[in-house]
């Protein structure tokens, strides 16, 4: 029998210890869920990560056999490429996202002064 505790969260999770101890195959299916679904989304990212790593050595090897001499060069240039359009992508994706934000702010606006003029429901301001 468990003596009675002034804090109910010591309480409760003294309920759950012993609901583990009590369901042990419960916790054991849990688990195991939980650690398929881990695998499904870690595979997916690995999947995508040795995609990414195939195309950074099919890329390596085009410059390579074309120009043995300056495929250094053209690969850290191709990186500086990759690393300028990525910046550009991420200023103009900023830039939507605020303007999208600002059509949000708006459109809330616009319904709540709508609201105001039709009566909205009653308690609101």
């Amino acid at each position: 029998m468990v003596p009675e505790c002034p804090n109910e969260s010591v309480r409760s999770m003294e309920t759950i210890w012993s609901a583990i101890h009590t369901h042990q195959f419960a916790v054991v299916a849990i688990i195991v869920v939980a650690l398929i679904v881990i695998y499904f989304l870690f595979k997916n990212l690995i999947k995508l990560a040795l995609l990414f790593l195939l195309i950074m050595v099919l890329t390596g090897g085009y410059f390579y056999l074309t120009a043995p001499k300056k495929s250094p060069e053209d690969l850290s240039r191709a990186i500086e490429q990759t690393q300028k359009h990525t910046a550009a992508i991420i200023d103009k994706s900023k830039a939507v996202y605020g303007k999208g934000r600002e059509a949000v702010e708006r459109g809330k606006e616009l319904t709540d002064r709508v609201g105001k003029a039709i009566g909205g429901p009653p308690g609101r301001e």
